[in-house]
């Protein structure tokens, strides 16, 4: 989901042209410090802890920002303590630091674990706090649960936004001296004998650069063997396809664990205006680029939860999001039993190739200690002694105090709804968002974005196409899919971005040929019917589907 604004602040990070980081500075090809490839969680995560060090950083990204988030949940379930206890405690502590550095960012919920006539709880540890409550309390806590509900666990969970996250770290990093492009795809690293000294890639507007460096850190996640394939190094990991089902409304208050069909565990997850039902686990084979949602997936996660929420029925889904996780490669252990533990790895010591690390393996909770042990490992090939200062440093939008959502609305003129939205994506940095005249025009009604926001997403958020508004500020998440929206939403970035009237339209066609795999896996036959009018308005559906 996404967003971008008017007013300047520190270095900007912003479309392609005049306030591009590519233009509006110096270009420092005579080299970096470190360059990072790869642009999720982690690479942010590292560009930004080596820049508040004082180190030069060139971050760069083959798609969009947090893209290829596979996790909204920070602690999980009971299963996450059985599979791997000590990075499990590790997340518990970590949520602590990503809770106090963008409060605005994430929600704290109860989680109920309930069980079924016949079946026992699940049995935690001390250390772990919960409490465990009979089935008629838990009834009164959801009603929506299952009569034949015995008992329940009640745990402590939050939820984040990966893909805000994930663009709040590369904002700091940014602010705090780094230059970052996303849209730019790494096709080789440079060498000097035996030694990495630095990467080519393809910019966003389609020439070929070369930039070098003292250290190039592969953070790539599912490709990060790719990546390191092309130094002729061997990083073996192993692939999981995870999905997750998108509701557009909360259909509860709290997250509900419960046990799907084959032993897996799936979590009913809502976050802000939304909830999501996930993961259904599998090995995945094929290219981390298009992992694929299917009908089968989605009768999994319902009918996991159905047995002790059966309402989740009464309720349509508006996508399914598949997405690849890649974890340390263990053999012998099931998709969703795989490692949540991570490596930093050197392979001057490991491989003997100088000037190349690589990142891999974690869990959403441990991107910011991953990336303190990277930058560490990096710093110490450096000769920089600066210590991290990552766990005590708030993300933009948590520096200061941001007003209530009652008075954003009535001080800019826009909906309640509008402005805590905007809150929740921007934090108390809010008010500089709603600087544009153009506040008070919504673009997608569903999510309640405002042109003034979209604006700024594509003035200083790198927002280069209609995806990355999704990622960035909700454009057409709601239940619309985008049939209401993306139009109006195409002229708008269209103005920003220099778009042709053609380039509009194709912008437009593009977007919904992306999303379509998504939303296919969900339709009924009345949404298939939804889908057919909606396409039908547009004169014919999108090349490819």
């Amino acid at each position: 989901m996404g967003d971008r604004g008017p007013q300047k602040r520190g270095r900007e990070v912003g479309r392609m042209g005049a306030e591009d980081p590519s233009t509006d500075r110096p270009n420092r090809l005579s080299g970096y410090d470190a360059i990072v490839v790869g642009g999720g969680l982690t690479g942010a995560a590292i560009a930004r802890d080596l820049a508040l060090r004082g180190v030069s950083v060139l971050l760069l990204e083959k798609g969009d920002w947090g893209g290829g988030a596979s996790s909204w949940t920070l602690h999980g379930g009971p299963r996450s303590l059985e599979v791997d206890w000590d990075a499990a405690q590790l997340a518990r502590q970590e949520t602590a630091h990503i809770a106090a550095a963008a409060p605005h960012l994430v929600r704290r919920s109860a989680m109920l674990v309930p069980v079924l006539t016949g079946e026992r709880l699940p049995a935690l540890p001390g250390s772990v706090p919960h409490m465990r409550v009979p089935g008629g309390e838990a009834r009164r806590l959801e009603p929506g649960l299952s009569p034949h509900v015995t008992d329940a666990l009640v745990l402590e969970e939050w939820s984040v936004d990966p893909h805000r996250l994930a663009w709040a770290n590369v904002l700091d990093a940014v602010r705090s001296g780094a230059d970052a492009h996303n849209h730019a795809r790494v096709e080789g690293l440079l060498r000097e004998g035996a030694r990495v000294t630095g990467v080519r890639y393809q910019a966003p507007d389609g020439s070929r650069v070369e930039a070098r460096a003292r250290a190039v850190v592969n953070a790539a996640g599912p490709w990060a063997p790719q990546v390191a394939a092309l130094a002729g190094i061997d990083v073996p990991l192993r692939l999981a396809r995870a999905v997750q089902v998108v509701f557009d409304r909360q259909l509860s208050g709290l997250a509900i664990s419960a046990e799907a069909v084959d032993g897996g565990e799936v979590v009913l997850l809502p976050h802000g205006g939304v909830t999501l039902l996930g993961s259904a686990d599998t090995d995945h084979y094929g290219d981390p680029e298009a992992p694929e949602a299917l009908p089968d997936d989605v009768d999994y996660l319902v009918q996991a939860v159905e047995q002790v929420f059966p309402s989740v029925r009464d309720h349509r889904p508006v996508r399914a999001a598949a997405s690849v996780r890649a974890a340390l490669f263990q053999w012998s252990t099931p998709a969703g039993d795989l490692p949540r533990r991570f490596e930093v790895m050197d392979h001057e010591r490991r491989d003997r190739v100088p000037g190349l690390f690589t990142a891999a393996g974690g869990t959403l909770p441990l991107y910011r200690l991953v990336g303190e042990r990277t930058a560490d490992a990096v710093c110490g090939r450096l000769g920089v002694r600066a210590a991290g200062t990552t766990a005590g440093r708030p993300l933009p939008g948590a520096a200061g105090v941001a007003p209530p959502a009652r008075e954003l609305s009535r001080d800019h003129g826009i909906p309640a709804l509008a402005a805590a939205r905007l809150l929740g994506r921007h934090g108390s940095e809010a008010t500089e968002v709603l600087q544009d005249a153009r506040r008070g025009r919504l673009v997608c009604r569903c999510e309640a974005l405002t042109e003034a926001e979209l604006v700024h997403a594509a003035r200083q958020e790198q927002v280069r196409t209609l995806a990355d508004a999704f990622r960035r500020v909700g454009l057409a998440a709601g239940p619309c899919g985008g049939a209401a929206c993306v139009e109006r939403a195409a002229e708008v970035l269209g103005r920003e971005l220099g778009w042709s009237l053609s380039q509009r339209r194709d912008a437009c066609r593009d977007y919904q040929t992306s999303a379509w795999p998504g939303r296919a896996p969900v339709l009924d036959r009345w949404g298939w019917a939804q889908e057919e009018l909606a396409y039908g308005a547009r004169r014919g559906w999108p090349v490819g589907l």
